[in-house]
């Protein structure tokens, strides 16, 4: 095999490898929900551009959130995802918190509406001297 030929084949196999690693690329974020129509057209053998996915906003957003390994790889916020989880607990301990608050009141309204009902069953004659 002559030096030309095996510039050839090594240049087809960088080309090669490339795209593989690409589409690779391309498919974890097509992995993401609604991702997939908003991926850039590139040529065969060229890599996935960073410059181009970070100028998409809609498609940048949704890697920030739903693949914080992606959004490292294209250089964009990989805390984003970070902080939406802990915003989504901070709400769950919330309602939690909210639950138990209006289960207490509950519980003391229903005190208070027998204590009332109790009070009424009463003959008027007891309800005035009560607190002795």
């Amino acid at each position: 095999m002559s030096d030309f030929e095996s510039v050839l084949e090594s240049g087809f196999k960088e080309a090669t490898n490339r795209e593989t690693f690409a589409r690779q690329i391309e498919a974890k974020i097509k992995e993401i929900e609604g991702a997939k129509n908003l991926l850039p057209a590139r040529p065969y053998g060229e890599p996935v551009s960073a410059e181009k996915i970070r100028a998409n906003l809609t498609l940048r957003s949704l890697i920030e959130q739903k693949s914080p390994q992606l959004a490292v790889y294209f250089g964009l916020d990989a805390g984003v995802a970070h902080r939406r989880s802990e915003e989504k607990e901070a709400r769950e301990l919330l309602k939690q918190r909210m639950q138990m608050l209006t289960e207490q009141s509950r519980a003391v309204n229903e005190q208070s509406r027998r204590d009332l009902e109790a009070r009424q069953a009463m003959p008027s004659w007891q309800r005035a001297y009560r607190g002795f």
